[in-house]
């Protein structure tokens, strides 16, 4: 990680803690955040000391968010996909689990929300610093990528690609 990057001491504290409450031993905890099984202990010990202190509370919605960040870090990716009734957010599991028929039809469904966009033609450029317009495009882009390697796995190729 360069020195722009470094994950905040409360971060590390917080994540080390639920992380290890969702099973991860401190080996897997430290490759993630790129620390020593030894630094994971420690900051796991000093978030267990701040609930006991009542600094911190221990919740349900950050352990949710947690959950979500080991499930992207095993590469189960959550995707935000278009269909003719809205915007969906699905993790790539659940989506492996539908029909080859129901894939099609989010994946034309996608195609379409990008093809009809005038500003499609941008999310080949990075995004810039900060603030990015076109962000919910790139996250249907994700989703055309996810649901067209999925229907690649089972021996049927999404029709007009990307």
């Amino acid at each position: 990680m360069s020195e722009n990057e470094e994950i905040a001491d409360d971060v590390l504290d917080e994540g080390s803690y639920y992380l290890s409450k969702l099973d991860l031993d401190a080996k897997a905890i430290a490759e993630r955040f790129e620390i020593t099984p030894r630094q994971v202990d420690a900051h796991r010990r000093r978030f267990e000391g701040k609930l006991k202190r009542g600094e911190a509370v221990e919740t349900k919605t950050d352990l949710a968010f947690w959950r979500s960040v080991k499930e992207e870090a095993e590469g189960n990716i959550k995707v935000t996909f278009v269909s003719d009734k809205g915007f969906h957010h699905a993790w790539r599991s659940d989506l492996e689990k539908l029909d080859s028929g129901t894939l099609m039809s989010i994946f034309e469904a996608c195609k379409h929300f990008i093809n009809l966009d005038p500003s499609s033609r941008f999310l080949e450029y990075s995004p810039p610093k900060n603030y990015d317009p076109l962000a919910m495009q790139r996250e249907v882009m994700k989703a055309i990528t996810v649901v067209e390697n999925i229907l690649i796995e089972r021996g049927k190729p999404a029709k007009g690609g990307k």
